[in-house]
């Protein structure tokens, strides 16, 4: 009987586990799709629009996948919205508070008049909160392209990093880390045609202070909130590879009442020369930024002398040494 006992014990145990294991999966799934049904029916209420049409459950025993057939999304205001054929919740069965959300199907972004398609070999956003605050979240992707029907060109990015976390240094402001490879931009940047379309690296580490207000929206303004706080990007380091342009550097940079970009970056430059004659070379320059530029150019090409060069933004124009160089349409 003993020996029958040490035979039958390990088996019971092992069943005991495998029916508390899968009891387990189902809750976390079970709680999962509450979970997303609650948020949708919550954003609903709100005036929102959220919707999907179906969940089917994958990865049983050791995964755990919830494909989420034809999920849309639009804010009480904004004036945008968002919709996917399918992308997939993945859950951490260990660390139920961590949520990976894979996009399997393009994304079409609708604003105003405007309809933009964002597909990409792989788009992963992932979310880990402690209790109700957020504790970490990113956004992951692999050749990402960002196509508007009505406007010239594409945009591409071979590999896109951001990183979100609470900057522990100041209660309610947020780290942003971005890092961005090889992009290709759409079409030319008025008065930076000569700079090119290729942007081999773009990287910055940014605090975005006052990022509760950033959730919050205005009915004309999705920014206002934030930017009456008070909110601006800091950009703690910064590097930009971009033609003639090979700079790092630092600044802030926030949003005006008419949605223009305004603030100030220092961007310490090796061969200011080269950025100075591309910039006059800009099919958009009038003679006297055009002449100002070239001699500018000269100057530093003879003392071979490095720069910071200081670029502003104020009141609708944005300046590069104090030159106007542009005026600065509404950001959004």
């Amino acid at each position: 009987m003993k020996n029958r006992l040490w035979l039958i014990i390990p088996w019971a145990l092992f069943i005991a586990l495998a029916l508390g294991w899968a009891a387990y999966w189902h809750y976390v799934a079970n709680r999962a799709e509450t979970q997303l049904r609650a948020w949708a029916e919550e954003q609903t209420h709100q005036g929102a629009r959220a919707s999907y049409a179906q969940i089917i459950r994958h990865g049983f025993p050791a995964l755990m996948r919830l494909e989420i057939r034809d999920l849309a999304y639009a804010p009480v205001r904004g004036g945008w919205s968002a919709d996917t054929a399918r992308a997939d919740l993945n859950i951490d069965l260990l660390n139920p508070a961590h949520i990976i959300l894979e996009f399997k199907a393009p994304i079409t972004v609708r604003h105003d008049q405007s309809v933009s398609a964002i597909s990409a070999e792989a788009l992963i956003v992932s979310v880990e909160t402690r209790g109700d605050a957020l504790r970490m979240a990113g956004v992951e992707g692999d050749a990402i392209s960002i196509d508007d029907p009505e406007k010239e060109g594409v945009l591409g990015i071979e590999k896109l990093v951001v990183n979100v976390r609470p900057d522990p240094r100041v209660d309610g402001d947020y780290q942003i880390a971005f890092q961005a490879a090889n992009l290709r931009l759409p079409r030319s940047v008025r008065s930076f045609e000569a700079f090119g379309l290729d942007v081999p690296e773009a990287r910055a580490a940014i605090v975005a202070t006052h990022g509760a207000q950033l959730l919050e929206s205005a009915p004309d303004d999705a920014l206002a909130p934030w930017r009456d706080a008070g909110g601006v990007l800091r950009f703690e380091a910064i590097a930009l590879n971009w033609g003639a342009l090979q700079a790092t550097g630092d600044g802030e940079l926030t949003v005006d009442a008419e949605k223009r970009l305004a603030g100030h970056l220092a961007l310490p430059i090796e061969q200011p020369a080269r950025v100075f004659q591309a910039l006059a070379e800009s099919p958009g320059a009038n003679d006297d930024a055009r002449n100002a530029l070239r001699l500018l150019a000269t100057a530093y090409t003879l003392s071979n002398n490095d720069l910071t060069l200081d670029v502003d933004a104020a009141n609708g124009t944005l300046r590069l040494e104090g030159l106007p160089v542009r005026s600065l349409p509404p950001a959004y």
